[in-house]
C-alpha cells in the first residue's frame, strides 16, 4: 500500500483539561503541557492485560489512513472474490475491515445505517481517547471511546470494552517496506504468510516458500450467502493443504459462515473437519470462523444479532471439538469487535486480525494480522491477502 508520510502513532495517556486563561504565554504553556502528555507509543503491554488495564494506548488516525481519494477494495475477505450463489459464492471476511455489518441483541439494525459517522476528511482526522465516566467505584480500568476508520474510509466510535484482554503490540513499531509489513522489536520472531482459496489457482508453494513465507491459512469451505445458504467445499482446499505442507509451510484452514443458527454452525463445523481429514494433512495453525456480513448485496446473515453470533460460534467450537482434535479460533476485524464479538467470546479465542491500515486500530489482543489485500507473492498470482504473526522469542 503506498500511504502518505504521517507522524508516527503516539499514545494519550490522559486528556490535559484547558483553564480560562486568556493570555497568549499562558495559551502556549497549556498546549505544551498537553503534548507533554501525551507520550509516545507504550512498550509492550504483558500477555493477560485487559483493555481497560491500558485505557488511553490510542493512536491518532493520521498514522493509520491510507492515501486520500484511493479506493479500498471491497472484495471479499481472505479470498477477495465476490459471487453470487450459482457458481462460487465466496463471500467477504470479517476481518477484512470490509463486511461491517451490526446489530444489537435487541434487535437487527444495520451498522450501516445506525453506527456510520459522517464522513471525514482522511488527512485531517484523528483518533482520540475519549474517558468515558465510570460507575463503579473505585475501578481503575476505566473505559473509554475509541474512533476508528473503516475501509470504505468512514469513521466510527466505539467503547473500548476494558475487560477484554489488550493489545500487547506497539503500532508505532509496524514498518511496511517493499509491500512486506516488520515488526521493530527485537524481543519478537515476525513470520509472514498468505491466505488463500480457489480464487487464486493453482499456487507453486514451492516458490511461495522460497520467498521467505512460512505459514497459511487455507479456505476449507462456504456457505453461500444467498438465501438457500448451500454449503460448499473449496474446490482447492485439498490440494492447497497437501502441497502447502509438503513446501514446509505451517498451515491453518478457515471457512466463510453464514450461518443463521446454531444448527447451521454445526453444519459448518463438521464441512471444515471433514475437508481437513480428507487431506491426510496434520494442521498445525487454527481452523479459523469466519462468520461475515455483506455490504454490498444482500446476505442471509445481514440482520444477525450479537447474541446469535456468540451462539453460532460456541457451537461451531463445540462441533469441532466433539469429532476432532482440531483447535478454532476466529477472524475479525475492528468493527465486528465492536458490534458482534462479545466479552466472553473476544477472550476466549485467539484473533486473526484484519485491518487495511498503516498499523492495527484495535485495542484488543490478536495472534495473526492481515495486513494487506493487494500482496503479491512469487508462485501466486494476481493478488493476495498478507499476514504477519508475532511470536516470542524465548517462548
Amino acid at each position: 500500500m503506498q500511504l502518505p508520510e504521517k507522524t508516527r502513532p503516539v499514545h494519550c495517556r490522559h486528556q490535559d483539561h484547558w483553564f480560562g486563561f486568556k493570555s497568549t504565554f499562558l495559551l502556549v504553556l497549556c498546549l505544551s503541557l498537553f503534548s507533554s502528555g501525551c507520550s509516545k507509543a507504550h512498550d509492550s503491554i504483558p500477555q493477560g492485560k485487559t483493555a481497560g488495564e491500558t485505557a488511553g494506548y490510542v493512536t491518532t488516525s493520521s498514522d493509520f489512513v491510507q492515501e486520500s481519494g484511493k479506493n479500498e477494495s471491497v472484495e471479499d475477505g481472505p479470498d477477495g472474490n465476490t459471487a453470487p450463489e450459482t457458481g462460487t459464492p465466496d463471500v467477504p471476511d470479517t476481518g477484512s475491515t470490509r463486511r461491517l455489518s451490526a446489530s444489537s441483541d435487541a434487535g437487527s439494525t444495520s451498522f450501516w445505517e445506525t453506527t456510520s459517522l459522517e464522513a471525514t476528511s482522511v488527512e485531517t482526522t484523528s483518533l482520540e481517547a475519549t474517558p468515558v465516566e465510570n460507575s463503579s467505584a473505585g475501578n481503575s480500568s476505566a473505559p473509554y471511546t475509541l474512533k476508528y476508520i473503516d475501509a470504505w474510509k468512514e469513521w466510527h466510535t466505539m467503547e473500548v470494552d476494558p475487560s477484554v484482554n489488550a493489545c500487547i503490540y506497539d503500532p508505532e513499531l509496524f514498518i511496511e517496506e517493499d509491500g512486506s509489513m516488520k515488526y521493530q522489536d527485537d524481543r519478537y520472531e515476525v513470520l509472514h504468510g498468505v491466505d488463500v482459496s480457489e480464487h487464486q489457482g493453482y499456487i507453486d508453494w514451492e516458490a511461495v516458500a522460497r520467498a521467505g513465507y512460512s505459514f497459511a491459512f487455507i479456505r476449507v469451505g462456504y456457505r453461500g450467502y444467498g438465501e438457500a445458504g448451500n454449503l460448499n467445499e473449496d474446490a482447492a482446499a485439498v490440494d492447497n493443504l497437501r502441497r502447502a505442507k509438503a513446501a514446509g509451510l505451517r498451515v491453518g484452514t478457515y471457512i466463510f459462515s453464514q450461518a443463521l443458527n446454531e444448527e447451521e454452525a454445526r453444519a459448518e463445523a463438521d464441512l471444515a473437519v471433514g475437508v481437513i481429514m480428507s487431506s491426510g494433512v496434520e494442521t498445525d495453525l487454527p481452523l479459523m470462523y469466519d462468520p461475515e456480513l455483506i455490504k454490498d448485496d444482500w446476505g442471509r446473515a445481514n440482520d444477525i444479532t450479537r447474541g446469535q453470533v456468540s451462539l453460532n460460534t460456541a457451537a461451531f467450537r463445540d462441533q469441532v471439538e466433539k469429532t476432532s482434535a482440531l483447535t478454532v479460533d476466529i477472524y475479525s476485524n475492528l468493527p465486528w469487535e465492536h458490534h458482534y464479538f462479545d466479552t466472553d467470546t473476544m477472550n476466549q479465542y485467539e484473533i486473526w486480525y484484519a485491518d487495511y491500515e498503516k498499523a492495527p486500530q484495535t485495542p484488543y489482543h490478536f495472534a495473526w494480522w492481515q495486513y494487506t489485500n493487494e500482496g503479491h507473492v512469487p508462485g501466486i498470482d494476481g493478488e493476495v491477502d498478507l499476514n504477519v504473526w508475532l511470536r516470542l522469542k524465548d517462548a
